[in-house]
């Protein structure tokens, strides 16, 4: 089953996104209901087809992980079933022609990063392509390493990872180019070549932190 991280989700939930609170319970997508993602002209979703998709909370979803470490650990995985697509001529972001809305039955909502850990031993499961990075950065989210870099020919990589004294596992790996993107899950040992090239990125990654203050509360809001 492919996994997919959408360009953003649907923000017409009659939810004050504005509140100083919001209510982790409200923001998830329902299981047995309809959502809307967007995503680019590189992801090809065929009505029927079953996927799973990244769910991430708002500031994350608008500026990535990299602005708001903290809500990888507040990030869902989600299985749904392709409905329909509808093409976007141009929206509140900015999007405008080449972008697609789908729309979706929600069949399951898992937190993101306990499905991670569960992940049994997948050696062949992606393959890194980490050999120029230029600009890095790092948190520790949840007791894991997350990693992001920029790359020649506008490549974005992202990855969490398992750290066990010198051995360094990955979870998850995002590679973004202007000609494709592919998201990963796997539980790869990391070795050899590959290995070198993550520890030199952790070395020179920046520190990342939060940009904005924390706003979500987990649960439903009270009555």
């Amino acid at each position: 089953m492919k996994t997919y991280l959408p360009l953003f989700w649907a923000t017409d939930l009659g939810i004050d996104y504005g509140a100083p609170t919001l209510y982790l319970h409200d923001l998830l997508p329902a299981v047995g209901q309809n959502t809307l993602a967007a995503f680019d002209w590189q992801a090809h979703l065929t009505p029927g087809e079953t996927v799973q998709l990244i769910w991430c909370p708002p500031v994350s979803d608008l500026n990535g992980w990299s602005e708001q470490p903290s809500e990888i650990a507040l990030s869902h995985l989600l299985r749904a079933r392709v409905i329909r697509a509808l093409p976007v001529a141009a929206n509140a972001h900015g999007l405008l022609h080449g972008k697609y809305r789908y729309e979706f039955e929600v069949l399951a909502c898992e937190a993101l990063l306990p499905v991670l850990r569960a992940l049994p031993p997948a050696p062949d499961a992606w393959h890194l392509s980490w050999d120029e990075v230029r600009v890095c950065g790092r948190a520790e989210v949840a007791g894991l390493i997350y990693l992001t870099a920029s790359a020649p020919y506008e490549t974005f990589m992202e990855m969490l990872l398992e750290q066990d004294g010198e051995q360094l596992t990955g979870l998850f790996s995002l590679h973004m180019n202007p000609g494709s993107s592919t998201c990963d899950l796997g539980r790869k040992r990391l070795v050899g070549d590959e290995l070198r090239a993550i520890r030199h990125a952790l070395d020179i990654a920046r520190p990342l932190k939060d940009t904005q203050a924390a706003y979500i509360a987990e649960g439903p809001a009270p009555e």
